[in-house]
């Protein structure tokens, strides 16, 4: 394979040739954009005895090492054809182990294997022949590829993809009747900003793109394309159920009545559930309809819920963090991404639960810069999770809050949301804002590795740089400094304003752990990080930690108090409640906004 090394090479890679073309051997040099289904080959393989799902996918647990390691690669193969290929939906593999072969198909929601077919066996031969030949019997949509996506040949070998969106006007936010017109609008796109290179999943994928036919001023949009966790009812009872579509409509009527956050959250402008026309009949695109009864064995199967394929398109296109210039900006654009969230936690009683380094963008226009928050795909409806107080666990590792980690019974709050404000803003200033900075701290060991080394690593780690300004002071030593041969001289130190700015976070990093931390409306008892843990549980294995033991005390089991001491509370529980939350969450959003304010008084922005 063109462009790939030895652990993402494939070892047989099946193309599909339509009906009446000229049947060709490749010449070996195929790419992974061309392919249907991968093969991996092993020289050896002892008999098995199952090859059932499992919570990742393929149970091996039974399995013989060379059958184990092709099914690793695989997977690993098929991340490759997922990100190369913007109309792939679900993939096709096979193993070969010395005379044993296996189909597999991998979905968003798992892989499933089939049962070993023997070829040194009459039986083993006729089914693997039967599945080729089937296969050149499928339907383009049953090889796992989207019909709605489509590569169009353009003039001089020049050309370009169009998708299909559902328009709003074809059901209830997106989320059609079965008796409701499907319509869509055609977009041609124009560049690629997220692949889909993670197995499973959501699968999401961004392109920018611009209508095929023009509909008045409507210029560039981002499509998202991805596959959520649906309820197959509107049932509002869990997160997720609602959809991105539905909740985006919400926020998006607020925005017509608040119209100064126009711009601070994206504005859809058509979405909703895929359809495919599959034997004359409109069908929703879902893992059910790629797998059928099948779907029983998936991990994550559910009578209720099934991943969905859902597709909007969104304005205005923003920008990743990584291409801003400066602190300043920084601060600007996170300030308004928080008054966006204030916004539509207040107004939509709406709860984003997935701050990232991701989910917030900016647009720029002229000297004019504007934050935006986005991705609502994990949001939940406020009211509904402050009356649940299960497990759930959502969001992305490195900036995900101690509460959600731990998957605490509390309700999540905006506390949560703030806290991973706080852990995005030193993961920037630790790695570095702009693209060139982190070209310079890339590799090199810090602390906030540990974040995303796991669960347990990250409350370990979490709790400790947050249980004093002392121990914040650890990670804030480890910001971004520019290198002496960018500086000239050491007498330009304090002068640099790269320095400045990111001493200026170092600043604001640390009244932002005291709004949230050592909040005067929280009781005297009940801040810092101390939390209930489970004594049983052997201690985290760790990455880089300067002092263990101190770490470990941070995260303290409670105790019973003595004497006239108050009795000690789980820090994280008590900053649930509420009334506490609500005044975390202002102080918050108001520290950022007076800092935001400060910059665009005293700058061109």
């Amino acid at each position: 394979y063109k462009g790939s090394d030895d652990d993402t090479r494939a070892d047989i890679g099946l193309v599909s040739r339509s009906v009446g073309a000229n049947v060709a051997m490749v010449d070996g040099s195929a790419y992974y954009n061309e392919v249907f289904a991968v093969t991996e080959v092993k020289a050896s393989s002892g008999p098995s005895r199952a090859a059932s799902t499992a919570d990742s996918g393929i149970d091996t647990s039974q399995l013989d090492g060379d059958t184990k390691q092709a099914f690793k690669q695989l997977f690993l193969y098929s991340r490759q054809v997922f990100a190369e290929q913007p109309d792939r939906r679900f993939m096709w593999g096979i193993t070969i182990c010395d005379n044993h072969i296996r189909a597999c198909v991998l979905t968003s929601s798992g892989a499933l294997a089939s049962h070993e077919m023997d070829i040194t066996t009459a039986k083993g031969r006729c089914d693997y022949i039967r599945l080729l030949v089937n296969w050149c019997l499928c339907d383009w949509h049953q090889l796992g590829f989207d019909p709605s996506v489509r590569y169009c040949e353009g003039e001089r070998g020049n050309g370009h993809w169009e998708i299909d969106v559902p328009q709003m006007a074809t059901g209830d936010a997106g989320m059609e009747s079965a008796g409701s017109r499907y319509e869509t609008q055609t977009y041609t796109i124009t560049g690629a900003r997220v692949a889909a290179d993670h197995l499973f999943g959501r699968h999401t994928r961004c392109f920018v793109a611009t209508p095929k036919q023009s509909t008045g001023n409507q210029g560039e949009v981002l499509i998202k394309d991805s596959w959520s966790y649906l309820g197959r009812h509107q049932v509002q009872e869990r997160s997720g159920e609602l959809g991105e579509i539905a909740f985006l409509t919400k926020i998006n009527q607020m925005v017509d009545e608040h119209p100064e956050f126009a711009g601070t959250v994206p504005k859809l402008e058509d979405g909703g559930i895929v359809r495919l026309n599959i034997n004359g009949h409109l069908a929703i695109d879902s893992v059910e309809t790629v797998l059928g009864d099948l779907c029983r064995h998936l991990p994550k199967h559910s009578s209720d819920y099934a991943y969905t394929h859902v597709r909007l398109a969104m304005t205005p296109v923003g920008t990743r963090l990584r291409e801003l210039r400066s602190v300043a900006e920084l601060v600007v654009v996170i300030s308004d991404a928080l008054q966006a969230h204030k916004a539509v936690l207040d107004h939509c009683q709406i709860l984003h639960r997935d701050i990232s380094e991701n989910n917030i963008m900016f647009t720029r226009s002229g000297n004019k810069i504007c934050g935006m928050l986005i991705d609502f795909d994990n949001a939940v409806d406020a009211n509904a999770a402050r009356n649940r107080s299960g497990p759930v666990c959502t969001g992305t590792l490195p900036f995900m809050s101690v509460n959600n980690l731990r998957k605490a019974k509390v309700p999540r709050t905006a506390v949560d949301d703030m806290e991973s404000i706080l852990y995005l803003l030193i993961w920037l200033g630790v790695w570095g804002i702009t693209t060139e900075h982190r070209k310079q701290t890339r590799g090199e060991d810090r602390r906030v590795v540990n974040w995303s080394m796991g669960v347990e690593t990250a409350i370990d780690s979490k709790c400790y740089a947050m249980s004093s300004k002392s121990n914040l002071d650890i990670l804030l030593n480890e910001f971004y400094t520019p290198p002496m041969s960018e500086l000239g001289s050491t007498l330009q130190d304090e002068d640099d304003e790269t320095i400045e700015d990111y001493e200026d976070l170092q600043i604001i990093v640390e009244e932002m752990r005291e709004a949230i931390y050592d909040n005067p409306n929280v009781p005297g008892n009940a801040k810092g990080t101390t939390i209930r843990v489970d004594n049983t549980k052997a201690p985290a294995k760790t990455g880089r930690r300067a002092n263990v033991s101190a770490i470990k005390q941070a995260r303290r089991p409670i105790a019973t108090s003595k004497g006239n001491k108050p009795e000690p509370v789980d820090s994280f529980e008590e900053r649930a409640k509420p009334d506490i939350a609500k005044k975390i969450h202002e102080d918050v959003v108001g520290l950022l906004k007076f800092y935001a304010d400060r910059i665009r008084s005293t700058t061109a922005f």
